[in-house]
């Protein structure tokens, strides 16, 4: 177990022994509460310890992720062979690979969400240092052939991988109290008006935490630019999946 500091006050202040990994952790909250920008604030500082990171971009494309990454200091051609992207595509059967290290997948099917983790681990340069990291993930649930089978392996990936998921309290609430429950680590988020991001643990493995919430340090402008992407992504992609 490595326990990391995130080298931000406010957060470090919540965990002064630093963040476990490796763990699994859910951030939940209502849409629009900026669960990603917190979750990568944890991808972050893994990549600074040497970690290897997979993202599944579920309503967001790389150039978001990456455009997050910075706001912590992360420039993305500095970790080649650390980040492996898996574009999530309903449109297509199977996987397509981009390059060796992106590739668009239709993770609503079990076995083509299992190929795309695998390829993903073989694209990176330590594979046994990985961490996956995943948003709005409640979106996939919104299919009606494939939900059931995929919470089924998200619980099982929380028992077993060093993840980050992060999911919307305001839909399939039952889906995302299974997965609350099956997380080593637990937090909240929250979006007060005009701009203003807060997070509250409830979990945490192995280290003391402060149960105090506390505010998200990111700008109003960061945190509406970015916002405004997700929002976007979303609407587009509901019909979609609904359909499947």
């Amino acid at each position: 177990m490595l326990n990391v500091k995130m080298q931000q006050n406010w957060i470090d202040r919540l965990l002064p022994e630093g963040f476990p990994f490796p763990s699994s952790t859910i951030i939940s909250g209502p849409g629009g509460s900026g669960k990603p920008l917190i979750g990568s604030l944890f991808v972050s500082a893994w990549l600074k310890v040497g970690g290897n990171v997979t993202f599944l971009l579920i309503n967001s494309d790389r150039d978001y992720a990456e455009k997050v990454l910075k706001i912590y200091d992360i420039q993305p051609t500095d970790y080649n062979g650390k980040l492996c992207f898996i574009d999530f595509d309903p449109k297509i059967d199977t996987i397509e690979g981009k390059n060796y290290n992106i590739l668009r997948a239709n993770l609503l099917k079990p076995e083509v969400w299992d190929q795309s983790l695998e390829l993903a681990s073989d694209a990176l340069a330590d594979n046994d240092n990985n961490l996956i990291f995943g948003a709005a993930l409640n979106l996939l649930f919104f299919s009606k052939t494939y939900r059931d089978v995929l919470v089924s392996k998200l619980v099982s990936m929380l028992q077993k991988e060093n993840c980050i998921f992060s999911l919307s309290t305001n839909i399939f609430q039952d889906k995302v109290r299974l997965l609350e429950n099956n997380a080593d680590n637990l937090m909240f988020s929250r979006l007060e008006k005009p701009m203003r991001l807060f997070l509250r643990i409830a979990r945490m493995k192995g280290v003391n935490f402060l149960k105090d919430e506390d505010e998200v340090s990111l700008s109003e402008n960061e945190l509406s630019n970015l916002r405004t992407e997700s929002e976007k992504a979303r609407r587009s992609l509901i019909p979609i999946i609904s359909k499947i």
